[in-house]
């Protein structure tokens, strides 16, 4: 049995109506254990480090909604900046759309001074304009977006002020919300443990450091793993990331990366460097007999990629849409593999690639509350991709091209939002295909609707994949685990093609329960795997039924965490009738992506 805890910082204040009723009883529950608090050091210590004492006071109304700053950014464009201010706040006590809102608790206070605010030049090497430029809405309008999407904001306004004695001229507030940053998680099961630190705001500087450490009950054999990134490098928006894992077995991993993503549809230039040195524990099934066997592997990778402007006429849609052109270089050495009987088919072979895309990739976004979050504002892309991708490989002594192609569309409708791709992929040796991987998906996300007084959206994602010719090693085949599976489905069964279907509803309770607030979610997952040679007919579909809640509660310092669990029917080699806990979380399916990145080989998986 498996027991999970992971707490999660809150990404927005409270908008949700409290009846009175539930109000009282919030406020009789949290007084009691304030008085207790107060009967000793220990159980003051206890309260402090549970309870937020702030959110007994609070008023029962709901905080002003952030208003739509889209005519506001409109208004101003075409002015010139005169100054940017900009004001970060600590997460306890404050608020983005009232300034006069202080903290008046000491528990906010002290939380408040353990916390290191956000530095002013840390938002501002976010921001995609600067003083003396000409403002434009789409840049303030991304400029929010992204600061957004950084881990340690909690919410965001950027506001034009117009400047009366200068019609030509406007300043830029910038008011920002900080999310409480040092995040503890672990899980504890029948053999082993680990415990989990993550800071996401080192300083207040947006750096992120995360060490865990993991122990077997058994054997008392040890394992440690840190992890360490900087996400913008002096407003250049390129990434470093620093990895260092000690696991079981004597496996091991270092690896260094700088990157710069097309972070933006704005963005003209991209690219990365890329360093790994990895010793893995590789398992090898003969005749149902396990094998293990260690390899060891050096990779370096590098690319770049430009984007240009089809149209110069200054609109949103325009100034989103690109022309792409990438390119990758990789080469991965094996300074150690397994023997010949493990690997007769010759799978961990050194090899250098060299990967180029083109492409018109358009990408947009639009705001939406209630689809993972309660009532947060979500940024959504859309838009369509159209990629072609060409190849050359060395290889096991041999030299093949590549070829491949990507087509995604995404737009939402009255009935809701619908996005799918298609790729496909393949090597090329003497007019032959090799390799040969062809995949289609897609994500429906449905209108917000309204059951009584519940808000309810439902997911569905269907996914399929085939490949032809591949290397016929083990190593090369699709299964039913991972990001393409039924999470925690641990069985060894392979195939060459595999369909899933994902279901996914996301629920919201209107009113609380002393405090306490959930979002219900429940999800079902069917899989099957087969070879080419026999029909889906034929094989045996496999699947997950799971049910998880997301918990929410002002009053407590840690505010929002996750409960989840699976119920397998059948797993190959490992049971039947199985339960597993933290199977799934509410993030688990992913919003589609249009922006194209990195040239490379289509994923099979």
């Amino acid at each position: 049995m498996l027991c999970t805890f992971h707490i999660c910082s809150a990404q927005t204040n409270d908008t949700i109506k409290k009846s009175t009723q539930t109000e009282k009883d919030s406020l009789a529950l949290y007084k009691k254990a304030h008085k207790i608090s107060k009967k000793g050091k220990v159980n003051k210590w206890v309260y402090d480090l549970i309870f937020k004492a702030s959110a007994i006071n609070k008023e029962s109304k709901k905080e002003t909604k952030t208003s739509n700053n889209n005519i506001k950014h409109n208004i101003a464009n075409g002015k010139i900046i005169r100054n940017i201010y900009i004001e970060t706040l600590d997460p306890f006590g404050y608020s983005v759309e009232d300034s006069a809102k202080k903290p008046k608790k000491k528990i906010d206070k002290i939380g408040n001074s353990l916390h290191f605010k956000t530095r002013e030049q840390t938002i501002k090497n976010l921001l995609l304009f600067k003083q003396n430029d000409i403002c434009d809405s789409i840049f303030l309008t991304e400029s929010e977006r992204l600061i957004r999407s950084q881990r340690y904001a909690r919410k965001v306004i950027i506001s034009p002020i117009p400047i009366d004695e200068a019609n030509d001229s406007i300043d830029i507030a910038v008011r920002v919300l900080d999310s409480w940053t040092l995040i503890p998680s672990g899980n504890i099961s029948t053999n082993q443990w680990n415990a989990k630190l993550t800071e996401r705001n080192v300083l207040g500087i947006g750096h992120q450091i995360s060490a865990n450490y993991k122990k077997k009950i058994d054997t008392n054999e040890k394992a440690i793993s840190t992890n360490y990134n900087i996400n913008n490098i002096r407003r250049t928006y390129i990434s470093l990331n620093l990895n260092y894992e000690n696991d079981f077995n004597g496996d091991s991993n270092r690896s260094v990366g700088l990157s710069r993503p097309f972070f933006s549809p704005l963005t003209k230039n991209a690219g990365g460097i890329y360093f790994e040195n990895r010793l893995a524990t590789e398992y090898f099934y003969i005749a149902d007999t396990l094998n293990t066997s260690p390899v060891k592997s050096e990779y370096q990778e590098y690319w770049y990629g430009r984007a240009f402007k089809l149209n110069k006429e200054k609109t949103y849609k325009n100034k989103t849409k690109n022309l792409i052109a990438a390119f990758t270089y990789n080469n991965k050495q094996y300074t150690q593999g397994p023997p010949t009987f493990l690997d007769p088919y010759h799978y961990f072979s050194n090899s250098k690639n060299f990967i180029a895309h083109i492409g018109i990739s358009s990408q947009r976004y639009y705001q939406d509350t209630f689809i993972y979050n309660y009532d947060i504002i979500e940024d959504v892309p859309y838009g369509y991709t159209y990629a072609l991708t060409l190849g050359y490989q060395d290889r096991n002594d041999t030299h093949n091209f590549y070829i491949g192609a990507k087509i995604s569309y995404g737009k939402k409708f009255n009935f809701g939002y619908l996005s799918g791709f298609s790729e496909w992929g393949s090597f090329l040796n003497n007019g032959n295909t090799n390799q040969l991987a062809y995949k289609i998906g897609f994500n429906y996300l449905s209108p917000l609707w309204h059951i009584g007084s519940w808000k309810v959206r439902q997911f569905i994602v269907p996914y399929f994949i085939i490949g032809n010719n591949r290397n016929p090693s083990e190593k090369d085949k699709l299964n039913l685990d991972g990001d393409y599976g039924l999470r925690k489905f641990t069985s060894r069964i392979t195939g060459t093609k595999k369909w899933l279907l994902t279901l996914q509803t996301q629920t919201y309770i209107p009113k609380s329960w002393i405090g306490f607030r959930f979002s219900p979610y429940m999800n079902l997952s069917l899989g099957s795997l087969t070879d080419n040679s026999k029909s889906f007919l034929k094989s045996k579909t496999y699947s997950k039924v799971a049910i998880g809640v997301l918990i929410n509660n002002d009053y407590l310092v840690f505010n929002s965490f996750q409960i989840s669990f699976a119920y397998y029917p059948s797993i190959p080699f490992e049971g039947e009738n199985l339960f597993k806990t933290n199977a799934i979380d509410n993030t688990e399916i992913q919003m589609p992506t249009f922006q194209l990145s990195k040239p490379e080989y289509i994923k099979y998986e």
